[in-house]
């Protein structure tokens, strides 16, 4: 997730924040002086035979003859022993793979270490899924694929296997044979040269690129390196290429690659449940006993296993470990702490004591190789960067969904993410959100939340916008019910940050206001963790699995969002209360108007600029905006629930909650509040912008009512009713729309101030994109093609017929209106409207 967050095992980039020890290493043996072997070349025991099976066929005569072992690894070697040897002889790299390892995959993960940022956000790290081959006097490195796979007693999996067969990234001519038949292979410009899949930055330099460091472990090798090469210039407004002339930026990056063999025994995999929606691998299994190739998901999960299998809560015999930054501020340590360790007693709800766990990352004094960046390692990582943001994500074994590590980027600035949001949200309510800047232990109760959401991600969960939409309003203005419930949302895993629901009055605690692991999340941890006695095979763990997805049936607040609903109103983000979200956004409107009335007391210091007050300002107009747009969800939508097999998903809104919806837009979000146009807070923030800052957010609801997968599904509904059932079917949704946005039209004497007018001119806009929408270019998707066809139809006729009535009562009013700007404003809508209906070249 990124905390805007999208979603999904994330992409990381890592900026320097670790240095790690030079090349010092833990081993310099004089390097072995072996028996020479029997041919010059490879010695001639043990016999090659049956044990290069694995590693692909032989053939003696590819690559150049090796030297004998003391020739490569002299006694100038600096030697590491782990996953397997490592040599640093001067400037270059030797691996010594041994002959096990040969046909054995691993997972190589590189991340950054330093430099190489050319944003805040941090991007250059990938993984992947290797394995070393022979080929006679070669070893090539190939990436795997498990996108397909087979039952190895199948006929079909020979089939599948050649298919998996990945591209080789590289191939190395073996040096030499150590003494045990290991192949040396000069492995340096894996990480110097421009190999792509190993590259950090474009067009990797070799003069300007050399190792750092090696380090050799019992189950993985760490190599880092520094690469110099370029990146594309920035591109210019709107995604258009870089002007003329401008030229790639010089970049350096100090990148870390971390092998780490994949487990030899692979964990069982569990099958995943779109009803529960835990991230998940999949496959597609050409071996199952269905008349068809069969997707099999497996969700991403820790392997975690009793000490004790015979005790109801047993500690497990890995513990999950996330290391803390030691980038980390020193006074967001015990938040950090805290916030990881949230999880604790869900996972003992699922059987496991002591399952998670928070640690201090070592020094280099207390431990010069450890790395954060290890494959081996969860960590949460404290960014310098103004992104005000945060994302956690995790590696897994492919083959199973087994997390091998986890991490959670938190960007610095998400502080300020995190003041602006309570600030707007809550203040009103908690007496420290009242002046700025907020205190310590607020801020870092707040920083608890979001690293205990980025958690959630890194141990599998997606975000669960369906959440918001499972408590009543009016409980959520109930001390009592949130302490019962564990916060105001379901699942912390939702963007449903602070309880801006509550009022005043209700005297809520201000420690009830912050989301917390809730009952989803509970019972998500259970699904996913608890041991299921008797099942060996996921196969046989699916009648327990499902038996406990049902509980959603019974039990709301266990759901997750519907995967293929395309309108669900309480399947939003940023969202409180959206079961009834006139009433949650009516209430929360009375609190902005709070928290509007308190900007100038809190933001205006003298000897300070005005930065903070327009910062804060900013984020009121952007949660009316929200406010309304959460309401606007409504109008087209329908409650949905994940069901296998059980019954109906999709159930459309009723009537009267639509209209009831598109009245509280005529009120709130066509109409501006007064306290978003109070002039002393305008005056001292900037000479102009609130008009079209308005129009932008008006705009926006425009389009959400307007968006064509919105009208279609209105027509599907009324298509799909059953007799004498009342939709809110297409014609009456515009009527009543139009009638919203040109209300002045039937005054008497029309006056239509500047937001109206802009309003009004918004709504023309929309409309014509969506009777006329622009051609799509040549080159566009298929699903941009499909985006413009939507405009076709009953949303085409009908909106035509509402131009024309607009433009009938915009001549009415013409003639009845005293004010010339009005009337100027209304002769050019009629135009317009003209245009649009007959549109020319």
């Amino acid at each position: 997730m990124t905390w805007r967050c999208s979603t999904r095992g994330a992409a990381f980039a890592l900026l320097g924040l670790f240095v790690l020890a030079g090349c010092a290493s833990r081993e310099s043996p004089a390097a072995p002086s072996p028996r020479p072997p029997a041919n010059g070349t490879e010695p001639a025991t043990p016999s090659p035979g049956a044990q290069d099976s694995a590693a692909g066929p032989r053939s003696t005569g590819a690559g150049p003859q090796p030297r004998p072992y003391n020739r490569v690894i002299t006694s100038a070697a600096v030697s590491d022993t782990g996953l397997f040897r490592t040599h640093r002889v001067g400037e270059r790299l030797y691996f010594e793979i041994p002959r096990p390892e040969l046909g054995r995959e691993q997972l190589v993960i590189s991340r950054t270490v330093q430099g190489g940022a050319t944003s805040g956000f941090f991007g250059g790290g990938m993984s992947r899924v290797v394995v070393w081959e022979r080929e006679g006097n070669r070893i090539l490195l190939r990436q795997r694929s498990h996108a397909i796979s087979a039952d190895s007693s199948a006929a079909i999996y020979q089939a599948v296997s050649a298919l998996n067969a990945g591209p080789i990234i590289a191939a190395f001519n073996v040096e030499a044979w150590s003494p045990d038949s290991a192949a040396v292979i000069d492995a340096t410009r894996l990480f110097t040269t421009n190999i792509n899949e190993f590259a950090a930055v474009n067009g990797v330099a070799s003069d300007r690129s050399f190792l750092n460091a090696v380090y050799a472990f019992p189950i993985n090798v760490n190599v880092e390196a520094t690469q110099t090469g370029t990146v594309p210039p920035t591109p210019g407004a709107g995604g258009t290429p870089a002007p003329a002339g401008t030229r790639a930026a010089t970049v350096t990056a100090r990148q870390l690659w971390s092998f780490r063999r994949l487990p030899d025994v692979p964990m069982r995999p569990r099958l995943a449940d779109k009803r529960v929606g835990i991230i998940s691998v999949s496959t597609v299994d050409y071996s199952r006993p269905e008349h068809e190739a069969t997707t099999r998901e497996y969700i991403r999960r820790y392997r975690l296993e009793k000490q004790d299998p015979n005790a109801a809560v047993s500690d497990p015999v890995t513990p999950i470990v996330f290391y803390i930054d030691r980038a980390t501020p020193e006074w967001l340590v015990p938040w950090i702490r805290s916030g990881i360790e949230k999880w604790e007693p869900a996972y003992r709800e699922a059987g496991f004591s002591n399952a998670i766990e928070a640690r201090p990352a070592p020094s280099p004094q207390e431990d010069p190789e450890w790395s954060p960046f290890d494959a081996r390692h969860n960590i949460i990582y404290w960014r310098p960067s103004n992104v005000a943001n945060a994302t956690g994500g995790q590696t897994v074994d492919p083959r199973t969904g087994e997390i091998l590590k986890a991490e959670v980027n938190m960007y610095h600035n998400v502080m300020q993410l995190l003041r602006n949001w309570y600030f707007t949200q809550v203040s009103p309510l908690d007496p420290r959100a009242q002046q700025l800047p907020l205190p310590d232990s607020l801020m870092g109760r707040l920083v608890e939340y979001v690293v205990t959401h980025e958690v959630g991600h890194a141990i599998g969960f997606p975000h669960n916008f369906k959440a918001s939409s499972q408590y009543p309003p009016d409980s959520l203005r109930s001390a009592d019910f949130l302490r019962r419930m564990g916060g105001h949302v379901a699942t912390l895993m939702d963007y449903s940050r602070f309880n801006y629901v509550a009022q005043p009055e209700d005297s809520i605690p201000p420690e009830l206001l912050i989301p917390g692991v809730g009952p989803y999340d509970r019972f998500a941890i259970r699904w996913q963790n608890t041991p299921i006695p008797g099942a060996a095979t996921p196969d046989a763990e699916w009648p327990t699995l499902d038996r406990w997805s049902r509980m959603q049936d019974t039990i709301p607040w266990f759901r997750f969002s519907t995967s293929d609903a395309t309108g669900d109103a309480g399947n939003i983000t940023e969202a409180v209360g959206d079961a009834d979200a006139v009433l949650s956004s009516t209430l929360a409107l009375k609190n902005l108007e709070r928290v509007a009335g308190s900007l100038l007391r809190v933001a205006e210091k003298p000897g300070q600029d005005y930065r903070l007050l327009s910062d804060l300002y900013g984020s009121v107009v952007d949660q009316w905006s929200r406010y309304n747009g959460h309401v606007a969800a409504i109008i087209g939508s329908a409650e949905t629930q994940e069901r296998y097999g059980t019954g109906p998903r999709f159930t459309p809104t009723p009537e009267a909650r639509q209209k009831q919806a598109l009245q509280f837009l005529a009120a709130h979000a066509f109409r501006v509040p007064p306290y978003l146009l109070d002039r002393e807070l305008l005056r001292r923030m900037e000479q102009e912008g609130v008009v079209n800052r308005i129009r932008a957010a008006q705009a926006s609801v425009l389009n959400t009512l307007l968006a064509g997968s919105r009208l279609n599904r209105l027509v599907e509904d009324e298509a799909l009713a059953r007799r004498g059932e009342n939709t809110y079917n297409l014609a009456e949704l515009l009527g009543d729309l139009r009638r919203a946005v040109w209300a002045e039209l039937n005054a008497g004497n029309p006056r239509i101030d500047p937001y109206r007018r802009n309003l009004q001119r918004a709504y023309l806009e929309t409309v014509a994109r969506t009777i006329n929408p622009p051609a799509a270019p040549a080159a566009a998707s298929a699903a941009a093609a499909t985006t413009a066809a939507r405009a076709g139809g009953d949303a085409r006729a009908v909106l035509r017929g509402e131009l024309v009535e607009l433009d009938r009562a915009a001549a009415a009013a013409i003639a009845r209106t005293s004010d010339a700007m009005t009337r100027l404003h209304l002769r050019d809508a009629r135009m317009e409207i003209e245009r649009i209906l007959d549109p020319r070249d």
